[in-house]
């Protein structure tokens, strides 16, 4: 391979890409710097929305472009607007979510690799009648073990697009502007935006230095579906999806009425971890959508109050005891029942119910115990999940969740039960209405 110095110099096909919004260069770079994607970040919901309107106009005034042929257009900060010659082909994948989003586009034939392809669900795809996806165990990792970015496996790739957020290159996988910079000009356009959580208030910015917006699922439904050129798909998928959610939160009692919940790790427990990790399940941002599923469905905390403004807290048995939750949810449950071979989830609910402690609960008692969701939910996990918790938690007013916690698949939930047509949905994503 020749070296990235040729690489860098020599014309590419997509030498005609161009951002908008923002020159790219080094020297606004200066002062960036790396940090976790924590969720102690000064970026409040309102404060995102003026920088919305800001950064879009920004995309607007400032766009250079240099053909005037060019046919797929598509804005997304930080990058600004993307203008291509041609339908990507082919594009890298993050931790899951933009796969959902893509396959609920119809285009999920085109992923060749992703950062973390372990932590993209498909099991709900079979419920919908012609739509598929690869599996996740058969796309390679852009990453090597210690979380670097592996540059010449990208260039031997040469994919369309990079369907991620570069900034997650700086903060998580240790990649500099000068880096993040030869990746553009010499692989692909990056297209996309960590909204997942807060970004914590180390989060760097580039291109340009300044702050951007979360993104809610239906504005990365649409962004991704014009650079595609399935606009008129993903207004109609924005559609049902809009419509199903706000039938399914129309169903939500009222607080009086509502369980206690916990949220917790479904792969921590005391016997590998010394303890139980509890998630916070109210991120602070409505657009987020990692958490999406339990604020929609307004679950009541047991441990509210008790972060300290962290994002979880680590608990004994003893301070689960102390909160007694009438039903706890297994965070990650569906991703952690095969992980490294292993179903994690199974194990950390055996041990539940296996130990003294654990027999006290509440929730262990009356078999109050729940797979849980991804928090890398596009708009068709999401729409399953939120299903999912809702007969979880409110049988009631959802009917009833059919499956255990410990099933090896997630069951079927009979038709007259379904609070969103499977059959229309499957026919936007494939074209078919």
């Amino acid at each position: 391979m020749a070296g990235d110095d040729e690489k860098r110099e020599a014309p590419t096909r997509r030498d005609y890409v161009k951002y908008g919004g923002a020159v790219i260069g080094g020297s606004l770079l200066a002062g960036c710097s790396a940090g976790g994607d924590s969720e102690s970040a000064t970026t409040t919901a309102e404060t995102s929305a003026e920088t919305t309107t800001e950064t879009e106009e920004r995309a607007e005034t400032e766009t250079e472009t240099t053909t005037e042929e060019s046919t797929d257009t598509a804005t997304m900060e930080p990058v600004g607007r993307v203008e291509l010659e041609s339908v990507p082909e082919s594009f890298v994948g993050g931790w899951g979510f933009e796969a959902d989003v893509m396959t609920a586009l119809g285009q999920s034939d085109k992923i060749v690799a992703a950062e973390g392809p372990q932590f993209w669900f498909t099991g709900f795809y079979d419920k919908l009648p012609g739509v598929s996806a690869p599996d996740p165990d058969s796309l390679d990792r852009v990453l090597t073990e210690d979380w670097a970015v592996k540059k010449e496996f990208l260039y031997e790739l040469d994919p369309d697009l990079l369907a991620t957020d570069p900034n997650r290159f700086i903060s998580y996988y240790g990649s500099d502007e000068t880096e993040i910079e030869e990746l553009h000009d010499n692989i692909a356009p990056f297209f996309g935006n960590v909204s997942r959580r807060k970004r914590g208030g180390e989060w760097p910015n580039w291109p340009d230095g300044q702050s951007y917006p979360y993104y809610s699922i239906p504005e990365f439904v649409s962004r991704y579906g014009d650079l595609f050129q399935v606009s008129e798909r993903a207004a109609a998928l924005n559609e049902f999806y809009r419509t199903a959610m706000e039938e399914m939160r129309s169903r939500v009692p009222s607080k009086s009425e509502q369980p206690t919940v916990d949220v917790l790790n479904a792969r921590n427990n005391p016997e590998t971890d010394g303890g139980f990790t509890v998630y916070d399940p109210d991120t602070g941002l409505e657009n987020t959508y990692g958490k999406k599923h339990y604020r929609d469905m307004e679950i009541l905390d047991a441990f509210d109050g008790e972060y300290g403004g962290q994002t979880s807290i680590q608990v004994d048995y003893e301070a689960l005891l102390e909160a007694d939750p009438e039903i706890l949810i297994f965070h990650f449950g569906v991703n952690y029942r095969d992980w490294n071979g292993k179903d994690a989830t199974q194990a950390t609910v055996e041990g539940l119910r296996d130990s003294p402690l654990g027999q006290e609960l509440t929730a262990v008692q009356e078999d109050n115990l729940y797979i849980g969701g991804t928090p890398y939910q596009g708009p068709i996990i999401n729409l399953f999940q939120t299903e999912m918790l809702g007969k979880q938690l409110y049988p009631d007013q959802f009917g009833e969740w059919p499956g255990d916690v410990t099933d090896d698949r997630l069951p079927d939930v009979p038709e007259e039960e379904q609070l969103f047509d499977r059959d229309e949905l499957a026919d936007i994503i494939t074209g078919s209405n």
